[in-house]
């Protein structure tokens, strides 16, 4: 059987995002303080508790979910929260059609569950739907070949608000069942991510300019 690696239940991913929904943006975007016990005073202001730092802070939260908050320097802005929902991990080959099943299962509850939060998705697909959005991450995404051949990411769902530093949510979905070398045991994962508009905004300005 495959190896269940997290997993929390759409309750708790809504709950989880209830909270996040409601702290200061503002002040999360302008990054985690350097100083260590400035950082446990930030962190407490959230009610999050500070585990470890590196190329980011993680964080536990107060209803028990691992946060991720990424950053390209000590004290630099921070891009994006992680949160991961869902992962599975298969044995073997064999297991990935399993993987796969339990995964696309798990993603249908977990959007269910956002759509009652924060309403229907501003765009929602799989790998090979047309217009696949441009997601603000660091980093290239893959592009449409790499997308059809690995189905990289598997799915994805995006909400966008008008309120100035709200996030840009992404639901997102990956297989991890193949590689540049061919099929290898599925690493499945559900995340959610929540992104700097600004710096998503300014990525887009970068590629079309």
């Amino acid at each position: 059987m495959p190896v269940l690696t997290a997993d929390r239940t759409p309750d708790q991913l809504v709950a989880e995002l209830e909270r996040l929904v409601e702290v200061d943006w503002p002040t999360v975007w302008a990054g985690v303080p350097e100083d260590e016990e400035k950082r446990s005073q930030w962190c407490t202001g959230f009610g999050w508790r500070p585990l470890w730092f590196e190329a980011g802070l993680r964080v536990r939260t107060a209803l028990g979910g691992r946060l991720y908050l990424a950053s390209a320097t000590p004290g630099g802005p921070v891009t994006r929260i992680d949160h991961t929902v869902w992962s599975a991990r298969a044995r073997d080959t064999d297991e990935n059609a399993h993987v796969t099943n339990l995964t696309e299962a798990r993603w249908t509850a977990s959007l269910t569950a956002l759509r009652g939060l924060l309403g229907n998705p501003a765009w929602n697909g799989t790998w090979d739907t047309p217009g696949f959005p441009e997601l603000p991450v660091p980093g290239a995404w893959p592009d449409a070949r790499w997308r059809a051949e690995y189905q990289d990411p598997h799915r994805v769902a995006m909400w966008r608000f008008r309120v100035p530093q709200a996030p840009v949510f992404e639901l997102r979905a990956t297989l991890g069942a193949t590689a540049r070398r061919g099929p290898v045991p599925a690493n499945a994962r559900i995340e959610l991510v929540c992104h700097d508009p600004d710096h998503a905004e300014s990525r887009r300005q970068a590629r079309h300019g």
